[in-house]
């Protein structure tokens, strides 16, 4: 996520609450939490977030992308290389979650990570033992931090990994980034809008769209299901819909740029609730406001050929 010391629970932690992490002291910028349902994970200190939290990390990775996308059926079916687009490498769950759900499958992986550090990785690989996803990968993501790259045999696929280290809104506005392999997934795994909004606007998802190829199916599934998200992700040119659940939330979203990879749309009963939302105009800023739907983003989103 655009996300070193091992903290053991003690009776001094300084917060429990029914769903999430016990939180210990300490002077590092990011902790290892365990979560209620007894799996670990990373808290920022910095963004007061803890990566992947209530079910933990493989089991939200599982929900979001591999089983809500049918990850491993479209990986099977595909000819050529299949390319993945992981926004918020963080501590690594998503991808190393989405090279196990294909590795019994001959394929070969092209995946591409984005994050605007490479510590919480780093101190992840400190503690394997905790974060158990990790093992078996070591020396593979030591490459990653060390060279920004890395190519491997997994099971019976081939994987190529490329480390993308930018601020990932800039890096979008980039003429170099038109270069790289065009997505067929992209998991998108930012931090909130409210501690960070940057990854949230109009422009960032505008951005991301014209970067897709046409003529390649992607499917962008993200854990929120905000008005706002969904009102954004629409006036950037997606086809938007309703995501599995995960954790304690009862629905996800995904995107897509064809109806084709969107199982439950949003319809119209959704656009008029959208209408009515005190919490539903895109941000084109980066700054976290909530405001209603503007006339003029309510005449484009009657447009959409959604609706």
């Amino acid at each position: 996520m655009l996300r070193g010391v091992w903290c053991v629970e003690t009776e001094h932690a300084t917060r429990h609450t029914q769903h999430g992490p016990r939180l210990v002291e300490s002077t590092a910028p990011y902790r290892i939490v365990k979560l209620a349902n007894g799996a670990h994970s990373v808290h920022s200190l910095a963004h007061h977030e803890t990566f992947h939290p209530v079910v933990g990390p493989v089991a939200e990775a599982e929900a979001l992308y591999v089983r809500q996308l049918g990850l491993a059926e479209r990986v099977k079916a595909h000819h050529g290389e299949f390319v993945l687009w992981d926004v918020g490498l963080g501590a690594a769950a998503n991808a190393l979650t989405a090279l196990r759900a294909t590795r019994d499958i001959p394929c070969a992986i092209h995946l591409l990570s984005f994050d605007h550090t490479l510590e919480p990785l780093a101190f992840a690989l400190k503690h394997v033992e905790a974060l158990g996803y990790l093992r078996g990968y070591e020396l593979h993501l030591a490459r990653l931090l060390c060279d920004r790259h890395c190519a491997f045999q997994d099971g019976a696929q081939t994987v190529k990994w490329e480390m993308h280290l930018a601020d990932f809104p800039t890096l979008l506005t980039q003429p170099a980034t038109r270069k790289l392999a065009k997505p067929h997934v992209i998991m998108f795994d930012a931090f909130s809008p409210a501690t960070n909004a940057a990854m949230w606007t109009l422009p960032v998802f505008s951005n991301l769209f014209r970067l897709l190829a046409p003529d390649r199916p992607c499917a962008l599934p993200t854990y929120s299901r905000s008005t706002m998200l969904r009102v954004t992700l629409l006036l950037a040119g997606f086809y938007v819909g309703v995501g599995h659940a995960t954790g304690e939330k009862e629905e996800t979203t995904v995107a897509a740029n064809t109806p084709d990879l969107i199982a439950e749309p949003l319809d119209r009963r959704w656009l008029q609730r959208a209408h009515r939302s005190t919490s539903a105009e895109p941000l084109r800023e980066p700054v976290y406001c909530q405001k209603r739907l503007s006339a003029t983003t309510w005449e484009i989103l009657r447009q959409h050929p959604q609706f």
